[in-house]
């Protein structure tokens, strides 16, 4: 009874591996084909991502994005990395998931196909907010540059200061902004900034009126000043007499028997000033 019984168990384990076996003979084809689509495939993005490679490189695209500052975004990432590689390594990556996905059709996985199929449907999406992004990263740059410009033409402290705080709210904006194309929910992200940044604003434009109101004070008198002193001059302001050499935005400098003195602009506005001899 036991060698009957321990008989039928071994016809079953070598039954079982007999069908394991044919199924597997059966399904050699299948996965040789899928190995030689993925093998192909990679051939070919290799091949392409190395022609696009090269291609951005002889029309300077790295130099091209440097000037929205996206090489230094992509060296904060990885040292040394660059803006044409990022674009030949999405296009390869592209390319591999097409055969990926013609690979498990092949092997009739379909699950994985989907998921493939999705992703697929998604980069246009995020080509589109990738694009928002470096546009918009690209006119924050020429608005930074615009303010600090004009803010240094006048004689304004801390122009420099001013123009990266416009920038990094344009930025932070601008990110916010591709993060909605890509189908990102940010209102919790919105609803904090608006609170932190206005608390922000606030605090600065008080801050920064208190420590520039001295400031803005000389600008507006040597506004309402220039048309009457001139260089050339000799005046008296108080007890203070000579020829004035030069006035800028918020100062006023006069050569004097002991020196040169530079004096704020108000001093022409609130102070008596005599107009000694007139060149």
């Amino acid at each position: 009874m036991e060698d009957t019984t321990s008989t039928t168990i071994l016809d079953r384990l070598i039954s079982s591996f007999i069908g394991f076996g044919e199924a597997i003979l059966d399904y050699l084809p299948i996965i040789a084909s899928a190995s030689a689509v993925l093998l192909v495939g990679w051939i070919l993005s290799k091949i392409i991502a190395g022609a696009i490679l090269k291609s951005l490189k002889s029309i300077k695209f790295d130099a091209m994005m440097e000037k929205v500052n996206l090489d230094s975004l992509l060296n904060k990432i990885k040292p040394g990395l660059s803006a044409s590689v990022v674009v030949s390594k999405l296009i390869y990556w592209i390319l591999m998931l097409l055969f990926i996905t013609s690979a498990a059709n092949v092997l009739g996985w379909q699950m994985l196909t989907d998921g493939i199929a999705s992703f697929m449907a998604y980069l246009p999406t995020l080509g589109i907010a990738l694009i928002i992004f470096i546009i918009g990263v690209y006119i924050a740059e020429l608005i930074k540059s615009m303010v600090y410009t004009a803010a240094n033409s006048i004689g304004i402290s801390g122009a420099k200061t001013i123009a990266n705080i416009v920038y990094y709210l344009l930025f932070i904006f601008i990110a916010i902004t591709a993060l909605n194309q890509a189908g990102i929910n940010t209102d919790i992200i919105t609803s904090n900034l608006t609170i932190i940044l206005g608390s922000v604003l606030l605090a600065f434009a008080i801050s920064y009126g208190f420590a520039s109101r001295h400031l803005v004070t000389n600008m507006l008198s040597s506004f309402y000043s220039k048309g009457k002193f001139r260089e050339g001059q000799t005046v008296r302001v108080n007890d203070i007499e000579g020829e004035i050499l030069s006035i800028d935005s918020i100062s006023v400098t006069i050569l004097t028997k002991t020196g040169k003195m530079v004096l704020p602009s108000k001093m022409l506005i609130e102070e008596q000033v005599l107009i000694l001899e007139d060149k």
